[in-house]
């Protein structure tokens, strides 16, 4: 059913700031470029708090973060970044945490149904047809190769993740979203592995080390539902269709999220929309 929706549906939109609100791209400026500021005391966010998750963690700053996505990258505006973390979890170069969706709570009905990976096979056929499409307008090699790991829900700790396997130019990248269920919605991580070689088990361990130190409010939280808070119209399913640049909803598929490619001024900078990671955020030294 979503194969035949999706196909019906189909529709290429055009790049606005929703385009950049999670678009990570090659950044050729320097780590001393910006001001990493140790990362030694809780940050509260929108709907929760995060921890340092280890010693040697570090975060940017608004200034910091908003001069690389807007000088750097192009966004229109960084006002969806809750959270820009560098190293901490084994393995991370880079994690970003959105701001929160509010869209509702996040049942996990479809995540239970029967048809489940059906639906997933669908939404990843429309994903390996849109980085087709992706590699033809850009003339770039571009080819998705399958999930490096395979979407994943965890409904004890209220988190879904998955991470995509892409082929640029005869060199494999990880692109890895997380998202946290909570009592309104979700929260979304973009995390940026030091590593293109990672397996499916060590995706799940950084996964779960990277969310881990990240609390909800306690009002916020996914147990802390009560009748008659706002229930999303999609469910897990929908969320993750989301994610990978489908937008979901109680009728159907409504289009598939666009694939553009956009020069900038300066001409070694390229951003892709919305699903390759190209390398780290940073080239730093260890």
């Amino acid at each position: 059913m979503i194969k035949a929706l999706l196909k019906e549906n189909l529709v290429f939109l055009i790049v606005s700031f929703l385009a950049f609100s999670s678009t990570p791209a090659l950044v050729q400026a320097q780590a001393s470029d910006y001001t990493p500021v140790p990362f030694t005391e809780t940050l509260t966010l929108s709907r929760g708090s995060v921890s340092p998750p280890s010693p040697n963690s570090f975060y940017l700053g608004r200034d910091d973060y908003c001069e690389i996505t807007q000088s750097e990258w192009g966004w229109q505006s960084c006002a969806s970044i809750d959270a820009f973390l560098l190293g901490g979890a084994p393995g991370v170069d880079t994690a970003i945490i959105e701001k929160p969706v509010s869209d509702g709570y996040v049942t996990y009905d479809d995540w239970n149904d029967a048809d489940r990976d059906e639906e997933i096979a669908a939404i990843e056929t429309e994903l390996a047809l849109s980085m087709r499409s992706q590699s033809e307008a850009t003339g770039q090699d571009i080819h998705f190769l399958g999930w490096r790991a395979y979407p994943t829900l965890d409904q004890q700790k209220n988190y879904l993740y998955y991470a995509t396997d892409i082929e640029w130019d005869g060199e494999r990248l990880i692109n890895i979203t997380a998202t946290i269920f909570d009592r309104r919605g979700y929260v979304t991580f973009s995390i940026v592995p030091l590593s293109s070689e990672l397996n499916e088990a060590q995706i799940a361990k950084m996964v779960d080390d990277t969310l881990a130190p990240y609390s909800p409010a306690p009002d916020e939280s996914y147990a802390a539902f009560e009748t008659g808070d706002k229930i999303a119209a999609a469910g897990a399913v929908g969320v993750l269709a989301t994610l990978v640049g489908v937008k979901y909803g109680k009728t159907a598929f409504a289009g598939l999220a666009a694939i553009a490619l956009l020069v900038l001024k300066k001409a070694w900078f390229l951003l892709l929309f919305p699903l390759i990671w190209i390398k780290s955020f940073f080239q730093r030294k260890e």
